[in-house]
């Protein structure tokens, strides 16, 4: 029987009240899984009903204000708050696992803190690995913690390279839907509608992952990510387009076989897998039906109707924190975009001048690169994205 004490991180998020579900399955199942600590931003009424059902031992919330509303409302409950309180929670005593659920650079910092502290980590925050990749390697090296990937992309890879050794590898292939606009002319993208934008043909996500889906930029971070997840140079991952949505991604080796992980589209699948690795447990998850996929299709991902993709690849192998700049300004023009300030095609030429812009800059060369370097270009980037006459 697994028993495993967690602690999740944004539980109040899409992937954090997934992941109380497969915890629900799996204790169903005959498994232990105890909820030691939850995270939330400002969605206290969920985080109010996920403390009485599964009564952690401690809480950590954004805003101070909301800690105080905390306080004393739960007997035993410790109850934290702001940047430090999630560091804290992701250093917890005596945890097996940290999911890390939280969506921004806010992610980054608790995957330090959990990782420096030998903790495994179930990640699903793309930006430790986009910003901070280089830090995040460097302190897997230095101490003994482990990161297994949630998103469905990356567990699909983690799954396939057991059939191989490392040196083995001959190429990386991340498959992508195309998003909603994979068959709208290339000339009409300039005037879709942000609600066209939203309307992902295949998964369920928050409204950034689901723009960051339609210009592809959320690909090129999923390269990057696998860049440092799995420690294999970008010439040698490959992102192709998929539109079933079927297979979640591929491994080549050397001798020429291809190994992919095929599943329903639900988060809750990798999710349970990155909670019981490396076991396996039957929790009654949607099964995927062969026949009713029996035409399955794959394409070149075209940079002309993405060029998006191109500028953010173009980021992570530039390195330093050439991504920490791209990452934030994506947030801010998605941001405009969906307030109608800008139109859709305006999100890839502004990230090409943010960009363009931090290349510019006579501090990138040979910066010494840190949490709070990052941070310093995180703001630097929002703030330009945020006037860019589009």
């Amino acid at each position: 029987m697994l028993d495993r004490r967690i602690v999740i991180l944004g539980s109040t998020g899409s992937i954090g009240t997934q992941t109380l579900d497969v915890i629900e399955r799996l204790n169903t199942a005959g498994c232990k899984f105890e909820v030691v600590g939850l995270s939330a931003g400002r969605n206290i009424d969920l985080l109010i009903k996920q403390i009485e059902h599964f009564l952690p031992l401690v809480v950590s919330v954004a805003e101070e204000e909301d800690a105080k509303s905390l306080h004393g409302r739960f007997d035993d409950l410790t109850v934290l708050s702001g940047s430090d309180g999630l560091e804290k929670l992701a250093c917890y005593p005596d945890v097996d696992l940290v999911v890390n659920a939280l969506v921004g650079a806010v992610g980054l910092a608790p995957t330090l803190a959990a990782l420096s502290s030998g903790r495994t980590l179930a990640l699903a925050n793309k930006e430790s690995m986009v910003i901070g990749g280089e830090l995040v390697t460097r302190i897997l090296r230095e101490k003994e913690g482990t990161i297994l990937p949630i998103d469905s992309e990356h567990n699909a890879i983690l799954q396939s390279l057991h059939a191989g050794k490392h040196e083995e590898i001959e190429r990386i292939i991340i498959t992508a839907s195309g998003g909603p606009f994979l068959n709208t002319p290339i000339d009409k993208l300039e005037d879709v509608s942000a609600a066209e934008a939203l309307h992902h043909p295949n998964w369920s996500m928050g409204a950034r992952i689901t723009i960051d889906s339609a210009t592809m930029v959320n690909k090129a971070f999923e390269v990057i990510e696998a860049h440092y997840l799995f420690d294999v140079p970008y010439e040698k991952i490959e992102p192709v387009i998929h539109p079933q949505s079927v297979i979640h991604s591929l491994v080549e080796y050397v001798d020429g076989s291809i190994i992919a992980e095929l599943a329903a589209s639900d988060m809750r699948i990798p999710i349970q897998y990155s909670l019981v690795y490396p076991e396996r447990v039957a929790t009654n998850l949607p099964r995927l039906s062969l026949e009713e996929v029996s035409n399955l299709s794959f394409e070149v991902l075209d940079m002309v109707r993405y060029p998006a993709f191109a500028t953010v690849v173009a980021a992570g192998v530039r390195g330093g924190t050439a991504t920490a700049a791209v990452n934030a300004a994506d947030e801010v023009l998605v941001k405009r975009f969906l307030r109608g300030e800008i139109g859709f095609t305006k999100i890839a030429e502004g990230l090409q001048q943010i960009f363009d812009s931090w290349e510019g800059r006579a501090d990138v060369e040979n910066e010494d690169l840190s949490l709070a370097r990052i941070l310093d270009i995180d703001g630097w980037a929002r703030e330009q994205a945020a006037k860019l006459n589009l």
